[in-house]
């Protein structure tokens, strides 16, 4: 067994850099376990390499650093603290975590498999979808059976029309608020949502909490064997919640969709299959556990499953009619408030035997 070089203790600098000059003679010279302190700056376009082991590029405490990612086969690179108006992660590119940083522009993932690449803590606000622009803040534009490897958690995306996440290869949405993700007026082209998936396979969307937005989480061209989970939904133009068209597979449960009548197309809070004409009809779709207000089948696509849910309006056999009483009260304005409370209907009413929603 290889012994990993030893890491730098969290805040330490091994080796500093004050510009893209000295910034490419350090990370050249860099070890694993290494960490490059970034003064304030604008360090270009930084395309990295293939490390052995993990090297950290860290803005010192107070710093402002500029610093786009051009990565082609980079490995073992983490950044930490930075701002980031481009971000392009390509083909034999792994092992990269970007941390606590600052997006100000588009993040594009094209053509890794297995990649272990992590987005984590990270802001995406005010993004606004331009012409010739990628309409995902993080797009992931191409389609594979292998799974992308990309983990997109705990960030924020907040403003702006573009696209939240948009992907056709599998990748994972783990803990993310998204929230004012919403078109610029009525006549605005850009169809802004939080979450659009393309197509793709073995999608993980779990934890999220989407709120003050025109959509949630939406396929409209395909979708199968993905898991959408313990997410909270809010919206405040589209009435459907969760949207897969020509779904095979994908399972929807413990997700936590509030009713409303004051979205565009109220009242809100609608789990819907669908298909469009030129596509096939959905199925094997599995829907349980879930608060929402309707659970809907519609032109022939169809629900293997559907039971244990919490529903205002259309209840299937197995699911059942009730108004949840929320922690947070009426309104909540957290995850957390949107836990049932004491006495709630739905109490221990799960096919899990915890509460239905999320837990």
């Amino acid at each position: 067994m290889v012994t990993p070089p030893p890491t730098s203790p969290p805040g330490t600098c091994d080796r500093s850099a004050t510009n893209a000059s000295t910034l490419a003679t350090q990370f050249a010279a860099a070890s694993g376990g290494q960490t490059i302190c970034l003064a304030t700056g604008n360090y270009g376009s930084f395309t990295g390499s293939a490390k052995s082991g993990m090297v950290t590029l860290r803005a010192l405490d107070g710093a402002t650093v500029n610093l786009d990612v051009n990565f082609r086969g980079a490995r073992n690179i983490t950044l930490d603290g930075l701002t980031i108006a481009e971000a392009l992660m390509y083909d034999t590119t792994q092992q990269i975590t970007i941390r606590n940083s600052r997006f100000t522009g588009f993040v594009i993932i094209d053509g890794v498999a297995n990649a272990d690449i992590l987005l984590d803590h990270n802001t995406h606000v005010v993004i606004v979808k331009c012409s010739g622009c990628w309409a995902g803040r993080i797009s992931l534009p191409y389609g594979s059976a292998t799974p992308s490897g990309v983990t997109v958690q705990n960030s924020t995306f907040r403003g702006g029309n573009a696209d939240g996440i948009q992907a056709a290869t599998g990748l994972s949405i783990i803990g993310n608020e998204f929230d004012h993700i919403d078109e610029n007026g009525p006549n605005d082209q850009a169809h802004t949502d939080a979450i659009q998936i393309l197509g793709a396979s073995d999608v993980l969307v779990k934890g999220n909490y989407i709120h003050d937005s025109a959509d949630g989480v939406v396929a409209y061209d395909g979708i199968d064997h993905a898991t959408i989970e313990d997410n909270v939904i809010d919206l405040i133009t589209g009435r459907w919640g969760i949207e897969l068209y020509s779904d095979d597979s994908s399972i929807i449960r413990h997700n936590t969709l509030r009713y409303a009548t004051t979205c565009s197309f109220s009242p809100c809070g609608h789990i819907m299959v669908d298909h469009k004409t030129q596509d096939p009809a959905g199925r094997g779709t599995v829907v349980v556990d879930n608060i929402a207000y309707m659970i809907e089948a519609n032109n022939g696509s169809q629900i293997a499953q559907q039971d244990h849910n919490m529903v205002r309006a259309g209840a299937a056999t197995g699911d059942f009619i009730g108004t949840p009483t929320y922690a947070g009260g009426s309104t909540p304005t957290t995850p957390a408030g949107f836990l049932l409370a004491a006495g709630s209907a739905g109490i221990g009413r799960a096919s899990d035997g915890t509460n239905v929603g999320i837990r």
